[in-house]
């Protein structure tokens, strides 16, 4: 597995009327156009174009409510061009906004990196449910699928409306429904106040430890089977041993389905 951890990555952009108005690269521009008083310079060293610049700072001029860059005359060189006292108060908010933008992404990055860490020492492991589809209710671009397992119970599955169309699912076809280990929670009771749209009732058979985790295998009917992988510390806390009975829960959107068996 790549060790390279997630980078979010975002740029601010200040819109005006509903117009681009300042990104990093406007910004690079007027500091360019500061640093070496010439349009054509601040275009070279940014890689633009002097037209792509010229039309940046036209349209910067028009939606600011002051003008950002000026030419002037005078000097040795017969003049030159400057940014306005506006527009280095525009570029050291940007870059205060901007800072604060990164440090706020840096912290939204972690999630993904909780994530990350929370699977890298898994192994995936999931079910395989043969199933058949005896219901099927389409929702915008998503359908809502319920789905008869060999034991007789029923799960709901959510999929997409262009998987159903090239797949030519409908009542009557057959599946295969995967379930992620992961996905899979536990109680002794049924807790009506968690959402999960599926809840079976299942005995354990099986548990193998796998260092912080429990995988658990779940007897649906004889020759069918889920499986669960929970902490271990949850595994104590239920106390839960083989030939018991529990609740087994999993959303319906943690339902994957293939056809025929992934033919």
């Amino acid at each position: 597995m790549d060790s390279q951890k997630f980078l979010l990555s975002s740029q601010l952009l200040l819109k005006k009327d509903e117009d681009d108005f300042l990104s990093v690269k406007k910004v690079a521009l007027l500091e360019n156009v500061r640093d070496y008083g010439s349009i054509t310079k601040a275009a070279k060293a940014l890689g633009i174009t002097y037209k792509t610049a010229w039309n940046w700072i036209e349209k910067m001029n028009a939606l600011s409510p002051s003008s950002l860059v000026q030419k002037v005359s005078g000097g040795k060189d017969g003049g030159g061009t400057i940014i306005t006292v506006y527009a280095k108060e525009l570029i050291r908010l940007y870059h205060k906004v901007n800072a604060l933008h990164q440090k706020h992404l840096e912290a939204l990055q972690d999630s993904f990196s909780h994530i990350e860490d929370d699977i890298m020492q898994k192994t995936f492991s999931f079910s395989g449910l043969n199933a058949e589809i005896v219901e099927v209710q389409a929702q915008d671009k998503n359908v809502e699928l319920t789905l008869k397992l060999k034991c007789g119970l029923n799960i709901i599955a959510y999929s997409s409306l262009p998987f159903i169309e090239i797949n030519a699912i409908k009542v009557g076809s057959e599946v295969v429904a995967l379930v992620e280990s992961d996905a899979v929670s536990l109680s002794k009771v049924d807790k009506k106040e968690i959402s999960s749209r599926n809840r079976l009732k299942v005995k354990i058979v099986d548990t193998v430890f796998e260092g912080k985790d429990v995988l658990l295998t779940l007897m649906l009917s004889e020759n069918e089977n889920l499986t669960s992988r929970i902490t271990l510390k949850s595994f104590q806390d239920l106390q839960l041993q083989k030939q018991d009975m529990v609740m087994a829960m999993f959303k319906a959107y943690n339902v994957t389905l293939l056809k025929g068996g992934g033919q």
